[in-house]
């Protein structure tokens, strides 16, 4: 609940769910997208001096096609343009103080990753001066852990506006140094730690877009199963049934494979996620819908998480045939993690 007199330029949208207004009369309370399309528009009574209006973040979360949008709240002839961000949690920060602080994921310990896994990060730069993103690598050089700085590429940032930022492990390999065990991504006061280990090979891999609209991998290196279901229609024509009409759905059901607790949290994301679709050799492919998922954990010390997520394409063919060729010197097969 947040009262408009306390609505500054920067909120979430959980935080504008219920609009709370004091008002000895009648008053009027409208809610305008950017575009000028009225969302909103009424005149409210007030009971013991007070307005509210609630569940607004259904209203809104659906407009917000990203990461954030922007919003004019007029009450009572005042007007507010917000600026919304999308949050399909609870954050118990306000999005004023959460922003220039975290980057924008709900995984708020050190991940799991390897060379030639994808990985992105996505922040908000609401600061007076853009900060500077950089990677703080750690190398075993055979005798010792030798630490370095990387920069990292962030062209186009601007104030007020997300950036998404690839912090894939490969771009900080450097043999010189040693192999790389582990790395830190650094912008401002936003920190976000990755642990670098020889993962076992991930037969699916997905990008989704977390509870705040931002883009985010996720991988499965447990087993996979496959159910395809047929579903078919048939009738009798001239004596003879005949079969009409064949429908079929290519299920899988992926397998986490043990998690840490922040590849629970991404796991749990993606189960909350509206917007998912496969990712092959590091670049976005079919679009998916994830149809079930099993997310249960406990906090008990001697449990480790493995997680399924049942899924299948959106396209009407869902089955997909892969033609293998014979590979080529610089075929979709070639390893660019070194190029």
């Amino acid at each position: 609940m947040i009262n408009f007199n306390d609505i500054g330029s920067w909120h979430f949208v959980s935080e504008l769910d219920v609009l709370e207004v004091t008002a000895a009369a009648n008053v009027a309370v409208s809610i305008t997208a950017s575009d000028g399309s009225v969302l909103l528009n009424g005149t409210y009574i007030p009971v013991g001096g007070t307005v509210r209006v609630y569940h607004l973040r259904k209203l809104l979360s659906p407009l917000i096609k990203e990461v954030t949008a922007t919003f004019t709240i007029t009450v009572g002839g005042v007007s507010k343009t917000v600026h919304v961000v999308q949050s399909q949690v609870d954050v118990s920060e306000t999005a004023a103080d959460f922003l220039p602080s975290f980057f924008l994921s709900a995984v708020m310990s050190e991940r799991d990753t390897a060379v030639g896994r994808k990985e992105l990060l996505t922040m908000l730069p609401i600061e007076a001066t853009l900060p500077t993103v950089q990677a703080v690598c750690s190398y075993w050089n055979g005798s010792a852990v030798v630490t370095a700085g990387k920069p990292v590429v962030t062209t186009g940032m601007t104030a007020n506006t997300p950036i998404e930022i690839d912090v894939s492990a490969a771009q900080f390999v450097d043999t010189t140094l040693g192999t790389l065990v582990g790395y830190t991504v650094t912008c401002g006061e936003r920190r976000m730690a990755y642990r670098v280990r020889q993962l076992p090979t991930a037969e699916v891999a997905m990008l989704m877009r977390n509870a705040f609209g931002a883009w985010e991998a996720v991988y499965f290196a447990g087993m996979t199963e496959q159910s395809p279901d047929y579903t078919r229609e048939t009738a009798l024509v001239n004596g003879r049934l005949r079969l009409y009409n064949l429908e079929e759905t290519d299920t899988l059901k992926c397998y986490t494979g043990p998690l840490r607790p922040s590849g629970v949290t991404l796991t749990r994301d993606l189960a909350r996620s509206r917007d998912v679709v496969l990712l092959e050799r590091g670049v976005a492919s079919d679009e998916v819908v994830v149809t079930a998922v099993d997310v249960k954990h406990t906090s008990a010390d001697n449990d480790i998480a493995d997680m399924t997520v049942t899924w299948r394409r959106s396209s009407l063919l869902s089955a997909r045939l892969v033609p293998v060729r014979t590979p080529k010197l610089f075929d979709e097969t070639f390893d660019e993690t070194y190029n």
